[in-house]
């Protein structure tokens, strides 16, 4: 029996049973059509890299006892699904197997139709893992984001645990939605807590504890199933935990059309938070929200330029690249409010 794990947070102990630990990685494919596949495909580099270091157990320095103790117990097989919302084509798919050997062995799963959350839901039906990590394909995960984060079921009361996504400033573009996108800058204090909020482009929780909820049906909205998971499982007793140590940089909008489409379907999205039908609410809410981040990301970009490397004659130009993303979002929503049918047909991503 796999000896038992210590928690250097509350001290307690627990046993992990009389059998390794299976991870499956649940991946949606549907992200490719902005980012591509070649993104994709060095995702994948880095996963199997990272599966490696913890099949020959080459921790990061900073990794706690009780976590090394714990990823002994996990099973060194692990499952890869693909799920895809249309056809793979079968050059493709051989493609994806050839480069997931020898460390995986990927099952390809099409769900026609299906999009963002309900793929990660054929995933879990389908998956026979303990963990199940929901995967977006187009992250690319900092070194130490698996072992950090499948370390943390070591503490006996986290059940769900999430990484930090961040925007990797490369250029102006991608510089100015670090600053000013939904997401913070990268977090290297290694922090440990309680999120209320958190993304589902990297989390592992637990097989059964996710079964008996799974991401809730969404009708005309896109995004927003994340969040009402969590209240769930929160309502269950086992909140989702962030770790600060598992950061993954997630891209910025691909291009000016991504970013369109994105700010408009952003804007529909908080619109319809608490109601999918046209309701004044919503409106004032979608138009609060568009302003209260404008405002916060003009304030991020000229207090943190530097952190991000940009230059002072980039600052009023990324600054316009942020106000051109929330004056679409407010359009998004406005437009929601003339027709939420409309809306709810557009803009799928």
């Amino acid at each position: 029996m796999p000896e038992p794990v210590k928690s250097s947070i509350d001290h307690e102990y627990v046993v992990i049973g009389n059998s390794p630990r299976k991870v499956s990685f649940i991946l949606e494919w549907a992200n490719t059509n902005y980012s591509g596949v070649p993104r994709f495909f060095s995702f994948l580099e880095i996963l199997k890299r990272q599966w490696r270091e913890l099949a020959e157990e080459n921790y990061p320095d900073n990794l706690e006892p009780d976590r090394r103790n714990f990823l002994k117990c996990i099973d060194p097989v692990p499952e890869l699904l693909i799920v895809s919302g249309e056809i793979i084509s079968i050059g493709l798919a051989e493609e994806i197997r050839q480069r997931c050997a020898p460390d995986f062995t990927p099952a390809i799963h099409v769900g026609e139709g299906l999009e963002y959350y309900a793929l990660k839901n054929l995933g879990a039906e389908l998956a026979g893992g303990d963990i199940l990590f929901f995967i977006d394909s187009d992250i690319y995960p900092d070194d130490g984001w698996l072992l950090h984060l499948l370390g943390t079921f070591a503490v006996p009361h986290i059940r769900a645990v999430a990484g930090q996504p961040y925007i990797a400033p490369i250029d102006l573009f991608s510089s100015a939605f670090a600053l000013g996108w939904t997401y913070e800058l990268a977090d290297t204090s290694g922090r440990l807590f309680h999120s209320a909020k958190f993304y589902s482009n990297n989390i592992a929780i637990e097989a059964e504890l996710f079964n008996r909820v799974k991401f809730p049906t969404l009708q005309r909205r896109t995004r927003g199933a994340g969040s009402l998971l969590g209240k769930q499982l929160t309502e269950l007793g086992y909140p989702v935990w962030q770790n600060r140590k598992a950061l993954v940089d997630h891209p910025a909008p691909s291009s000016w059309k991504h970013l369109v489409i994105r700010a408009l379907a952003h804007g529909r999205d908080m619109y319809m938070k608490t109601s999918e039908e046209r309701n004044w609410q919503g409106l004032f809410y979608s138009q609060e929200i568009a302003a209260s981040r404008l405002m916060r990301g003009i304030r991020n970009t000229f207090q943190n330029w530097r952190a991000v490397g940009l230059r002072p004659l980039e600052v009023i130009p990324a600054t316009l690249i942020i106000f051109a993303y929330y004056a679409l979002f407010s359009l998004g929503g406005l437009l929601t409010h003339i027709s939420p049918q409309v809306m709810g047909r557009h803009f799928r991503l």
